[in-house]
């Protein structure tokens, strides 16, 4: 496969990883009793975790360097 392809598979994995990470966190802190915008803020913050945890282990997965 071309690396372009891999990259652009990659981005999308981890997009759609990050978005189900951040709407499960949505959902488990509006069980937990906040109010819906603090929730959101809270899976907010979970998807703001997720995407750059996720590009370092790919970056380290496909083993370039900068």
């Amino acid at each position: 496969m071309e690396q372009s392809v891999v990259r652009a598979l990659l981005a999308a994995i981890i997009l759609i990883s990050a978005v189900i990470v951040g709407i499960v966190g949505v959902w488990l802190a509006k069980l937990g009793g906040m109010s819906l915008p603090n929730a959101i803020l809270t899976g907010a913050g979970g998807f703001g975790v997720t995407v750059p945890i996720l590009l370092a282990l790919a970056h380290f997965l496909m083993g370039t360097s900068s």
